[in-house]
């Protein structure tokens, strides 16, 4: 079941998604005629948690819901409500399966390996002037990158080819020889 879809530069909500109670609470919550409030809060949990939004990929998970606060709730500081976080768990919930689960952990130790490349001042001395990093772990480190990378986009792909595949039809319907001829 697809929640939430980009089309044409604009998250559309499908009706199931309004069936989930937490998605329905932020619905009838928005009092405003053309349900505004509402589109943007559901357009923040799509750009933060969805695997496919262009947000995810593009920034590390520290910053995530900062710059999609302030490109969508037009607030840098932006911090969800409590009801916001019960959909944004909810959403994350419905979409995960252990592919996923394992993209997140490598996700996760890429960003804490980037912050401890960018920390690493050879230069710094402990109270007994010796190296506080040694050379031999940061290049340790270096090396293993390519093999991390691969591995990370490896399983990428695999979440990705997931999410067309359990997207695409109704039911659990099979397509056709003669549907989406390509």
């Amino acid at each position: 079941m697809k929640l939430f879809d980009l089309k044409e530069r604009t998250v559309t909500v499908s009706p199931e998604a309004l069936l989930v109670p937490e998605f329905e609470k932020l619905w009838k919550k928005d009092k405003t005629k053309d349900k505004g409030v509402a589109m943007k809060q559901l357009s923040f949990i799509y750009f933060v948690c969805d695997y496919s939004s262009p947000y995810r990929a593009a920034h590390t998970v520290n910053n995530l819901e900062r710059v999609v606060g302030k490109d969508f709730m037009k607030d840098e500081n932006y911090i969800p409500d409590p009801d916001m976080r019960v959909a944004m768990e909810k959403y994350k919930e419905l979409q995960r399966t252990p592919s996923m689960s394992l993209l997140d952990a490598a996700q996760r130790t890429v960003h804490n390996l980037t912050d401890y490349l960018e920390s690493v001042d050879l230069n710094e001395r402990d109270k007994n002037n010796r190296p506080v990093y040694k050379p031999s772990d940061v290049t340790s480190a270096l090396k293993a990158i390519g093999g991390i990378v691969d591995s990370l986009r490896v399983v990428t792909e695999t979440v990705q080819k997931e999410i067309s595949e359990s997207g695409s039809l109704r039911g659990q319907r099979r397509k056709g020889n003669r549907e989406d001829p390509r």
